[in-house]
């Protein structure tokens, strides 16, 4: 929302602006489409995707060992005494829950991972997106993910990732 007040209030001054005759650069870029477009990007995205499948055949591994010993103790269900009955079942409750929160944390790390990687790569292109802006006199560039629809000429995105990939 207030995204969307900044842009109102940004198009407003844009508008009130041209009545004056004043010329006005707007660029755009995509900023997500940005990131994974370099080759840090990619290669970022392949490290993460490499941690994901990695962790997710360790938990895999985990789960099927704990189901494993599941069925061994319902084989065994019927020869136990209650009191190991509630033993055991607590005890498997309570791996299972772990394994949970295994998978939670796993989860949590990645979307951290990922976050960091793509906001140090952000710095980066936002760096380049003000030398572009100097360099070709834009008055504005927007990231275009606030933006409804912009016209194709002034996406300024494979210019910027182009930019990043040279230096």
């Amino acid at each position: 929302m207030k995204k969307t007040l900044i842009l109102c209030s940004i198009a407003c001054c844009i508008c009130v602006a041209g009545v004056a005759n004043a010329k006005i650069k707007i660029g755009v870029v995509n900023l997500q489409r940005a990131v994974s477009g370099t080759k840090e990007g990619k290669a970022a995205e392949a490290k993460l995707r490499t941690y994901k499948k990695r962790k997710e055949a360790e938990l895999n591994r985990k789960l099927k060992a704990f189901y494993k010993k599941e069925q061994e103790l319902r084989k065994a269900w019927s020869v136990l005494k209650p009191a190991d009955r509630r033993k055991k079942a607590m005890e498997s409750r309570k791996k299972f829950q772990a394994l949970q929160k295994e998978y939670v944390t796993a989860e949590r790390h990645l979307l951290k991972l990922k976050a960091k990687e793509m906001m140090r790569i952000q710095k980066k292109l936002n760096v380049i997106v003000a030398r572009i802006a100097k360099r070709e006199k834009f008055d504005y560039i927007f990231n275009n993910a606030a933006l409804l629809w912009a016209p194709p000429h002034v996406d300024l995105t494979n210019q910027v990732i182009r930019a990043f990939n040279r230096k």
